[in-house]
């Protein structure tokens, strides 16, 4: 488990597959993530996710508010294949419930998956990526103070080029390496 002060990323329970489910059928929330999903497809999500974190993989946690145990969202860290152009590689990314954004909640907890990333599983990147037109994630990764790779536009490959938000724009967060006295 993850911790920030407002937050808490853990492991997924067969208990959150309704509310994750909620998030899912949300047109605006899945607006630039491939489009809504069913509850079968939901629950299959959270399956995987279960199963990549007992195994220890770095997942998209569920991310819980501590104050009274809301399911916000899934936040958090994902393995990405070759068929992106710039993979192997290692993503953060979030997908919170619509009436959690504005509230920082996005940028704290993906701050903390880069710390996990950086600290826990010594990457020494972390990218980001999200559609053309998704201007508030892009505005989440500008406050986690990733940069935008100029030229780095790519189509998802797990979109239809046909679809509206294939297109993508990548962003970068490197490890800081501390820099020894002479």
């Amino acid at each position: 488990m993850i911790a920030t002060d407002r937050l808490k990323l853990r492991a997924w329970r067969e208990a959150d597959k309704p509310l994750l489910g909620v998030i899912h059928a949300d047109p605006e929330v899945m607006q630039f993530l491939g489009g809504m999903k069913t509850a079968s497809e939901t629950s299959d999500i959270v399956e995987q996710l279960m199963r990549l974190s007992e195994v220890g993989e770095p997942i998209f946690w569920a991310a819980e508010r501590i104050g009274d145990g809301a399911l916000l969202g899934a936040v958090g860290l994902h393995r990405l294949g070759t068929d992106f152009p710039f993979g192997p590689a290692l993503e953060v990314g979030w997908r919170l419930a619509r009436d959690h954004w504005g509230k920082g909640y996005a940028t704290e907890a993906a701050r903390a998956a880069l710390d996990y990333a950086f600290g826990s599983l010594d990457a020494p990147r972390v990218y980001a990526f999200t559609a053309l037109a998704n201007t508030r994630s892009e505005a989440v990764m500008q406050r986690l103070g990733m940069k935008k790779i100029e030229g780095g536009e790519f189509a998802h490959p797990d979109l239809l080029p046909t679809d509206p938000s294939s297109m993508h724009m990548l962003y970068v967060a490197e490890r800081m390496v501390p820099q020894s006295g002479s």
